[in-house]
């Protein structure tokens, strides 16, 4: 048994000090933790919906993408985000594909336009989710998962400002951190700690992750005027 390679041990990854890492690691089970293959399948069901939000933002020249985006890598695109969508559905296409290879079930079949293709893409894999997570290339498939959800995330949220997350900064204790929709991002803006919302579990107040609920803070007594 390893070390799970999710943002649950990211702080251990990041720590400045030995002193500031965790005492000890979380294990893999056998590859990537419990906690981490929920936040795996959570991010690939969303994938679908990431890629429809970067799709409707596009122009009227990227409407009617089909399949031919994920072999077509040497033409020129219109736009970042439709790289980011030609990557997308290259990369679990390619997943499936290989998957299928190693457990001798059947070879994929054609389906047709890219918003079909998506969708059958992350439901066979869904499906088939905990037989990814450990198999040969389940630590690679993961991160992969993870990268994709970040960046289309980020391309689904740029142009917003960014927000004040309610928990302190592990590394200053203020409360100072900000979500940076734009890198997808918590930044400090105190000590410039930095992490990303993956490892925060997302960016959100409380985050997915319970080890990133923010702790109580004591309440300071009422100073008493002398007499």
């Amino acid at each position: 048994m390893s070390a799970c390679p999710g943002p649950c041990n990211d702080p251990r990854r990041r720590a400045r000090r030995p002193d500031d890492a965790p005492p000890t690691a979380t294990q893999g089970d056998p590859v990537w933790c419990g906690a981490c293959r929920s936040l795996l399948r959570s991010r690939l069901a969303e994938l679908d919906d990431l890629a429809a939000r970067v799709g409707a933002a596009l122009d009227q020249r990227s409407a009617g993408l089909t399949e031919r985006v994920s072999g077509s890598r040497s033409r020129p695109s219109p736009s970042a985000a439709v790289d980011d969508l030609d990557e997308l559905l290259h990369t679990l296409l390619s997943w499936e594909d290989a998957y299928r290879e190693a457990r001798g079930f059947a070879t994929r079949p054609r389906r047709g336009r890219y918003a079909p293709t998506l969708a059958a893409c992350v439901a066979w894999l869904g499906a088939h989710l905990d037989g990814l997570l450990t198999f040969p290339g389940a630590r690679d498939f993961g991160r992969e998962i993870l990268t994709l959800h970040r960046r289309l995330r980020a391309r689904a949220s740029l142009g917003g400002p960014p927000r004040p997350a309610a928990r302190p900064c592990p590394e200053c204790d203020l409360l100072t951190l900000q979500h940076d929709p734009s890198t997808d991002e918590l930044r400090c803006r105190a000590c410039s700690w930095t992490t990303t919302a993956d490892a925060d579990g997302g960016g959100n107040p409380g985050g997915d992750n319970p080890r990133n609920a923010p702790h109580p803070r004591p309440r300071r007594r009422p100073l008493r005027r002398a007499s």
